[in-house]
Parts: C-alpha cells; sequence; structure tokens
C-alpha cells in the first residue's frame, strides 16, 4: 500500500507502508485516520513522531535512529 507522509523530514514523500507505523529513513511515522488523493489514488496519511529524528549530538553526522 502507499502512504503520503506528513511532517518531519519526509513530509510529501510517497512511501510503501502500512500498520501501525511506517519508518522512513530510520524516522517513525505513525497512522492517522487522514486519506488524501494523489496522482489518482486515495492515499492514508501518516504523520511523523514529534520525538522522532532529534539530533544525537555528532555534529554533521546527525542522523535517525
Amino acid at each position: 500500500m502507499r502512504v503520503l507522509l506528513r511532517g518531519g523530514p519526509g513530509d510529501g514523500q510517497v512511501v510503501t507502508g502500512g500498520g501501525e507505523a511506517v519508518v522512513w529513513r530510520a524516522c517513525l511515522y505513525e497512522i492517522t485516520t487522514e486519506f488524501t488523493h494523489r496522482h489518482g489514488h486515495d492515499l492514508r496519511v501518516y504523520r511523523h513522531r514529534t520525538d522522532c529524528c532529534e539530533p544525537h549530538a555528532r555534529g554533521a553526522e546527525d542522523r535517525c535512529e
């Protein structure tokens, strides 16, 4: 199933996933009750978890874990 990511670094990305949560580049997105229509398809919206992707004090090497 294709889903739309909202918020965070993956905002606007359409990815393959499903279930309660989707991981995109190690960032967590949780299912919502929202749907959107894009390119002729209805997509479930997944919203970024605000406690994901916080910096881990590694300067330019900070990444989501």
